[in-house]
């Protein structure tokens, strides 16, 4: 896969349509598919790309995060609690767990096909990353969840990776009240609020056509009106900027605030996985703050 070439503007938002009335407005996670799903499209994305060694790092974090998601039994009384920006009492064990998960594969071979495990340099890292204090990891952890600086950027996947499955897991299983008790729009999640990773346009009924934006923390996706920016909410001169009209990934780009937000269609690409294409496609992210804008979502798995 090549880097995109120089962008093209394609359409206005006028030309970008609403979302049926019948479409859910919240979408909660499945953890039992997301992690694999990802894992799965990383390994085909990663094959002849550029960025194939990190594609392939990302994939090892997320058959980690899958495995991590099974051994995980939630609490009583946990599944009613609400997904604030603070740490629990168990962010600490899944922080283990998942360190743990990650030597297992790599020095026991558990990964399939062979080979697959973290590189020698990446064991080394978490590895160090194990001897870390609940004290020093908890400050790294809360800086990341409240989108802060960190002081150990060479951590921030692995840190981000064990956040998001705890969040995955915990979103999961909220009661079907929540999926009724929001009616409205957000620019950041309506169940843990944190910022989107990636805008994604559904397929196949009551969704086809319908616009969601996807959590980089809890993967919960909720519904937004594609005829305006999800940053700072302006209705007017939203634009896809892509590689062609017909790209199934463009950055759709607002002139009012010059941020962006990924647009991925899977009308277009039914395979698309909303983390792992954001991390393939980042090359169009470097074209588009080329263009002058800035990214107004993140991705836990990257440093970029």
């Amino acid at each position: 896969m090549s880097i995109v070439s120089a962008t093209t503007r394609v359409l206005k938002a006028e030309e970008i349509g609403h979302a049926p009335h019948q479409a859910p407005r919240l979408l909660l996670p499945d953890p039992r598919t997301v992690f694999q799903q990802r894992a799965r499209r990383l390994a085909y994305l990663a094959d002849g790309h550029d960025l194939a060694t990190w594609l392939l790092f990302c994939h090892t974090l997320s058959l980690a995060q899958g495995r991590l998601v099974e051994r995980v039994q939630i609490e009583d009384g946990e599944a009613q609690a609400s997904l604030a920006l603070t740490l629990t009492k168990r962010s600490w064990g899944y922080w283990q767990t998942l360190l743990e998960e990650l030597v297992m594969a790599t020095t026991h071979h558990l990964l399939i096909p062979k080979g697959q495990g973290l590189t020698p340099e990446a064991l080394a890292l978490v590895k160090t990353l194990q001897t870390w204090s609940q004290a020093e990891w908890q400050i790294q952890a809360q800086a990341l969840l409240l989108g802060e600086a960190c002081a150990h950027a060479e951590a921030l996947p692995f840190l981000g990776a064990a956040l998001q499955a705890e969040w995955t897991l915990r979103a999961s299983q909220l009661p079907a009240e929540t999926h009724a008790a929001y009616q409205g729009e957000s620019a950041v999640c309506p169940v843990c609020g944190s910022h989107p990773m990636v805008s994604l346009v559904h397929t196949g009924d009551p969704n086809h056509g319908v616009r969601y934006l996807v959590c980089s923390l809890c993967q919960s996706q909720w519904q937004a009106a594609r005829a305006k920016c999800t940053n700072c909410d302006s209705p007017k001169e939203v634009v896809l900027l892509g590689q062609s009209a017909k790209a199934a990934i463009q950055g759709e780009c607002c002139e009012a605030c010059q941020s962006y937000v990924k647009l991925l269609s899977l009308p277009r690409e039914v395979q698309l996985d909303p983390c792992a294409d954001d991390l393939a496609s980042l090359g169009l992210d470097v074209m588009l703050e080329r263009e002058g804008y800035g990214r107004a979502a993140r991705n836990l798995l990257s440093v970029y």
